[in-house]
């Protein structure tokens, strides 16, 4: 309508119903979320709506007359993900003078990043306005959903990077590091923002950069025909030695998945390192710890006895006597044989401590107790 303005008007339809019609459909376009560009014979930019304002930061007052190859190549193309392949096509179809089928492309631009458009440009092929075209910028449906899982997530990874006592890394594809988690100050003594950029080999050995990359290679080799893993949700791990701030080696679970975009092309790794446990030294601590255990029990259960054969010498001496002196050592008898009821009770917990550790954690019997519980009651 926009475009065949004059032929409406030779056919006989009065000029001011044509304009009417023009002026309410200008009005509709106006409106519409998707965004439109009208491209004339000459293969200038004719007119566009405000979506298409909005959805590339272009103004129709500054682009209005530009050349539509121009137009794509500056305004359009740079702020979409794989814009090159759009103009190339734009280029060949102003060519041929032919339609370019519905092509889907995200937007990478502030603040539209994240929302994806389904282009397509239909071209008047005969007439007085041969070589005219409609471009239409089609909002997908699920783009704000979509936006929003996207920062929901964003959100989830913000918190458990900040609350997990291990070091959580974000890396590019080329494995220099996006983000750190604040554990790095406890793990390897480093600020998480003075790693921000560097290479993953500022802090990993060449050892175990070498296995990392292996083991991405693997995962990629182990991916279906889209570029997906096999097993979504997949962790490969790996053992690896990190470097601290004074260089001294931190050995560590490194547990890793890719990350890859809707295309299937990597977008960088999300990594998480956990401390490596049961080395020599940590071995040898555990031992020394079940021992003294052991022996606290031992001890405990031999310093019963130990108060209470006394305690009742006492309490037969006071018993034959008479007086107040007799009574008020009797009483003060009473209460000490409480405190050691009370130690009975606690030597019988330390045995159900031991008993659990026996089970979950292989405690070793390299310190049994040579008495037996002692009997509760009063002396």
């Amino acid at each position: 309508m926009l475009l065949c303005r004059d032929s409406c008007c030779t056919q006989g339809e009065p000029r001011g119903a044509t304009a009417s019609t023009r002026n309410m459909l200008v009005l509709l376009v106006d409106r519409l979320e998707d965004g439109v560009v009208v491209i004339g014979p000459d293969q200038a930019v004719v007119w566009m709506n405000r979506a298409m304002e909005r959805l590339f930061g272009v103004s129709g007052y500054e682009t209005i007359g530009m050349n539509a190859v121009e137009f794509i190549s500056l305004c359009v193309s740079p702020n979409l993900q794989g814009g090159e392949d759009l103009k190339a096509d734009f280029i060949g179809s102003c060519f041929f003078c032919e339609n370019i089928p519905t092509r889907r492309y995200r937007i990478s631009r502030n603040p539209c990043r994240g929302i994806w458009v389904e282009y397509s440009s239909t071209v008047i092929p005969s007439g007085p306005n041969r070589g005219a075209r409609l471009d239409t910028f089609h909002v997908s449906q699920d783009s704000g959903r979509l936006e929003t899982n996207l920062q929901e997530y964003r959100q989830r990874y913000d918190f458990l990077e900040t609350v997990s006592s291990d070091l959580v890394v974000c890396l590019d594809p080329g494995l220099a590091i996006r983000s750190v988690s604040p554990s790095a100050r406890l793990l390897l003594g480093y600020n998480p923002g003075d790693l921000a950029g560097k290479h993953l080999s500022s802090i990993m050995t060449p050892e175990s950069i070498a296995e990392f990359q292996k083991a991405c290679f693997l995962d990629r080799v182990s991916r279906g025909s889209t570029g997906r893993s096999v097993l979504p949700g997949n962790v490969r791990t790996i053992e690896a030695t990190l470097t601290d701030m004074q260089r001294q080696p931190v050995a560590v679970i490194f547990g890793f998945a890719l990350v890859g975009d809707d295309e299937g092309n990597p977008a960088g790794t999300i990594a998480v390192a956990h401390r490596k446990s049961g080395n020599q030294s940590d071995e040898h601590l555990w031992q020394e710890v079940c021992s003294q255990f052991n022996r606290n029990i031992e001890h405990l259960a031999c310093l019963g006895d130990r108060i209470k054969n006394p305690l009742a010498v006492i309490i037969g001496l006071a018993g034959m006597q008479d007086g107040a002196a007799a009574r008020q050592i009797a009483e003060q008898a009473q209460i000490i044989d409480r405190i050691v009821t009370e130690l009975d009770q606690g030597y019988v917990a330390s045995l159900n401590v031991r008993q659990f550790l026996r089970k979950h954690y292989h405690l070793e019997d390299d310190a049994q107790p040579r008495v037996t519980p002692p009997k509760s009651g009063s002396a």
